[in-house]
C-alpha cells in the first residue's frame, strides 16, 4: 500500500506525490496494487484498507476498474456493508428513525473482487482520506 498526497497545480489539475508528512486538511490517496506472480489465475481476492487514526474517509472516493463489491466498516473491520451505511436511531421524541452514518465514521474499506487476477496480471485499488 502506497500513500500519496493529492495536490492541485496552477492550472487546477490534480497530481499526486509520495506522502512524507501531512497536515490537517490535506487529502491522501491510498493505492493498493495486487500482482499475481504465478502462471495461474488467482481468484477469491479480498482487498482491505484501513482508515488511519486522525483521518476520515472521503465518501465515494474508492476506485478500481475491476468488477467488485465495495464495502465499508464502522466497527474497526469486524463487519462490512455497502454504502451508504444505515442504522436505526432513537430520536428525542422517542421515535425510531433510519439515519445514514457519515463516511467520516468509516474505519475500514474492502473490495470483494469478482474478477480473478490473470496469470502475471495486476489489479489496482485506490481510496482517499482527509487528514483531521
Amino acid at each position: 500500500m502506497q500513500a500519496y498526497l493529492v495536490k492541485t497545480n496552477a492550472q487546477g489539475k490534480e497530481y499526486r506525490q509520495p506522502a512524507k508528512q501531512t497536515e490537517p486538511g490535506q487529502v491522501l490517496e491510498y493505492s493498493l496494487t495486487y500482482t499475481n506472480e504465478t502462471k495461474k489465475t488467482l481468484s477469491g481476492l479480498v482487498v482491505s484498507g484501513p482508515i488511519p487514526a486522525n483521518t476520515k474517509y472521503i465518501g465515494r472516493s474508492a476506485k478500481t476498474a475491476v468488477p467488485s463489491d465495495f464495502l465499508v466498516s464502522i466497527d474497526g473491520g469486524a463487519s462490512f456493508e455497502r454504502e451508504p451505511v444505515r442504522r436505526q436511531q432513537k430520536m428525542a421524541d422517542g421515535q425510531m428513525k433510519t439515519v445514514i452514518i457519515p463516511a467520516e465514521k468509516y474505519t475500514n474499506v474492502r473490495w470483494k473482487v469478482k474478477q480473478p487476477i490473470a496469470a502475471l496480471g495486476r489489479q489496482l485499488y485506490t481510496y482517499r482520506v482527509a487528514v483531521k
